[in-house]
């Protein structure tokens, strides 16, 4: 980060405060609101940073996620992405079955058995059965990708908060991260329309060792007259890091829950300074994590 960016985020940071400080104290003018109780801050560095907080903008409020079930999730924590594979309850009388065997069909067609002609691009059936994106003949289950919600360097300045008697224990988050279905099924019946056009124009051969033949001549051909090489964009698979998902019962997740309390309440850090020299330090702080 530049310092001119560092300091426009400080700049805009401080004008919030002050205009969010300037309408309080007109709101005071016109009705005194006295302070009804005082609780300490702590901050908690166990997990700093190393939180998300997941939100599901189009999911109803009453219909959480907490009794799914969780099939995949990973993470890339450089670029703040985030995918989870959740299980689609296909017995639910809401389930159309019929759409549901149709999405699978389009998507990973039918399971051919293998006869004596050969095709050079035809998949052998234990590759098929690895690259299926559906485990069943239905559609059993739904993606969730993520997009950041906090924008830029802000994120810095999140935290999650949780009181527990009277004191509000505060830790730095990495991102919010906000998890909506993902339709790239969607791409993969187009690729596969595709893939399907092409193959109806290979030809077929009798034996194993004739098709071999012609794939050694065709790459032959190939070698001597191209002179491109292909490049891909496509993301190596390696940036994720796979996850273990736990319900918040789970005794793991009790105990890293745990964390989230300060653990050294007994220091305690007064400063004897006005509120916009609390709030400059506080983002030049920030500022500092960040660039280091």
């Amino acid at each position: 980060m530049s310092d001119q960016e560092s300091l426009n985020i400080k700049k805009e940071l401080i004008d919030h405060y002050n205009n969010s400080t300037n309408s309080i104290e007109k709101e005071k003018v016109e009705e005194e609101d006295p302070i009804v109780q005082e609780i300490d801050v702590y901050l908690s560095k166990s997990l700093d940073n190393k939180i998300y907080i997941l939100q599901y903008p189009i999911r109803p409020q009453d219909r959480t996620y907490l009794n799914s079930k969780f099939l995949t999730a990973k993470l890339k924590p450089k670029l703040n992405k985030a995918e989870i594979e959740v299980e689609l309850d296909t017995t639910n009388d809401n389930y159309s079955k019929v759409k549901g065997e149709q999405y699978a069909l389009n998507v990973d067609g039918k399971q051919t058995v293998q006869t004596g002609k050969l095709n050079p691009k035809q998949k052998q059936p234990e590759q098929q059965q690895q690259q299926r994106y559906y485990k069943s003949n239905v559609m059993d289950k739904q993606v969730l990708t993520s997009t950041n919600a906090t924008l830029g360097q802000m994120n810095r300045l999140y935290h999650l908060g949780l009181l527990k008697d009277d004191k509000l224990h505060l830790t730095p988050i990495q991102a919010i991260l906000q998890m909506k279905p993902s339709f790239d099924y969607f791409d993969l019946v187009e690729k596969k329309t595709k893939e399907l056009k092409e193959s109806k124009d290979e030809p077929e051969y009798e034996t194993e060792e004739e098709m071999e033949n012609e794939l050694e001549k065709a790459e032959l051909v190939t070698m001597k007259y191209s002179n491109t090489t292909v490049k891909t964009t496509q993301e190596p698979e390696q940036n994720w890091i796979n996850l273990n998902y736990l319900n918040q019962e789970n005794d793991e997740s009790k105990k890293l829950k745990e964390n989230l309390f300060c653990k050294k309440q007994d220091q305690i850090i007064k400063l004897n300074i006005s509120n916009e020299e609390f709030i400059s330090r506080l983002v030049d702080i920030n500022l500092k994590i960040e660039s280091a």
